[in-house]
């Protein structure tokens, strides 16, 4: 009986770099995710406001595009990077929202974290 993939000699061997090194196509996608998210941050003149659509959506189907081609060559366990890209790409389409959103959610997170405190 063959050990498991985690288990097998060589996959101790593994280094960070030879990992991405295996999925071009995943770290692209979580590049270029982090990159649009920054691009449209940056241009966008209020944080709260709807970011141009002429930035952000272009930078979400290249993230998109690098997303498919990381599933179409079957990268092992990129799934990881091209998700956190392409989530990232999507948020600064609606940056505005995401960003209020999250600050709802880390107000609430502190409220609730206080009052377990005080209970």
């Amino acid at each position: 009986m063959d050990k498991p993939e985690h288990l097998r000699p060589e996959a101790a061997a593994t280094t960070p770099g030879r990992w991405l090194a295996a999925r071009p196509a995943a770290c692209a996608a979580a590049a270029l995710g982090l990159l649009s998210f920054i691009i449209v941050a940056v241009s966008q003149g209020e944080l709260w406001s709807t970011p141009d659509p002429r930035i952000s959506v272009p930078c979400l189907a290249v993230t998109a595009v690098a997303a498919g081609i990381s599933l179409a060559r079957r990268e092992p366990k990129g799934y990881l990077l091209w998700c956190i890209g392409l989530g990232l790409a999507a948020a600064s389409v609606v940056l505005g929202y995401f960003l209020m959103l999250a600050i709802v959610i880390a107000v609430t997170a502190v409220v609730l974290l206080i009052l377990n405190a005080v209970m």
